[in-house]
C-alpha cells in the first residue's frame, strides 16, 4: 500500500478515536545578576540590587519568610531589607534563586592569635587575626575598647587594663568579646573566650 495512503488512514483512525495531542511550550526562566550587596551599620538594612536582560517580578526570602518582593516587573530591581543573624539571603523569581551567605555582607570573625599578659600584669593583650580595613571591638568588664587595622594589615593588637593578678581564678573566668567590622560590612559575630593565663587554650 502507498506510504501516503497508509499515513492518512492511520491519521484519519486516530482523529475518529478522539485521541488528542497536545503541544507544550516551555518558557525558559529569565536570568538575572545580584549586582550590590553592601549592609548599613546605621540603619541596619542589607542593600541589593538586581539586574536582568528582560523586566521580571523578584522577591528576597530569609529562613523561608518574606522580606522583601516587587511590586511590578522590571529590569532592575533595589532592596533594602532588615533581619536577624547571619544565614543566608535568597533572592528568587520563581524558577531561578541566588543565594547570597553571610560572607558576602558580614565581616569575617575575628580569630585571636595570643594574649598572654605582660610580667606585671598591668594590661592583657590580645592579639587577633581581623579582615583588612578593620574597626576592632572589645568588650570587657562593660567597658568597649577600639581599634583600626592599618593598611593591609590584618594582624590588631588590643590593650586592656587588668589591675588583677593572672593568677586570681576569678580573673581567669573572665570573659571578653571581640567583634570586627569592614566598612559596608555588618560586624561580624563575636569571638567569645574565657581569659585564662595563656591565648590560644
Amino acid at each position: 500500500m502507498n506510504k501516503l495512503i497508509l499515513g492518512t488512514i492511520t491519521a484519519l483512525a486516530l482523529g475518529g478515536t478522539g485521541t488528542v495531542f497536545a503541544i507544550r511550550h516551555f518558557t525558559a526562566p529569565i536570568p538575572f545578576t545580584v549586582t550590590k550587596v553592601q549592609y548599613n551599620g546605621r540603619t541596619h538594612k542589607l542593600l541589593l540590587k538586581t539586574k536582568s536582560s528582560q523586566p521580571q517580578a523578584l522577591k528576597v526570602t530569609y529562613k523561608g519568610q518574606t522580606l522583601a518582593e516587587s511590586t511590578r516587573a522590571l529590569k532592575h530591581h533595589r532592596f533594602n531589607v532588615k533581619f536577624r543573624g547571619y544565614g543566608t539571603v535568597k533572592v528568587t523569581n520563581g524558577h531561578l534563586t541566588k543565594k547570597i551567605p553571610a560572607k558576602r555582607y558580614a565581616t569575617t570573625k575575628p580569630v585571636l592569635l595570643s594574649g598572654k599578659a605582660p610580667a606585671r600584669q598591668t594590661f592583657w593583650q590580645p592579639t587577633v587575626k581581623v579582615p583588612v580595613h578593620s574597626t576592632v571591638t572589645a568588650k570587657f568588664r562593660g567597658k568597649t575598647y577600639h581599634v583600626t587595622s592599618q593598611g593591609n594589615h590584618t594582624q590588631v593588637s588590643l590593650k586592656l587594663p587588668v589591675r588583677t593578678r593572672p593568677s586570681d581564678q576569678a580573673f581567669r573566668q573572665e570573659t571578653v568579646a571581640i567583634t570586627a567590622k569592614q566598612p559596608h560590612k555588618k560586624t561580624s559575630k563575636p569571638l567569645q573566650r574565657k581569659i585564662g593565663l595563656d591565648f590560644p587554650g
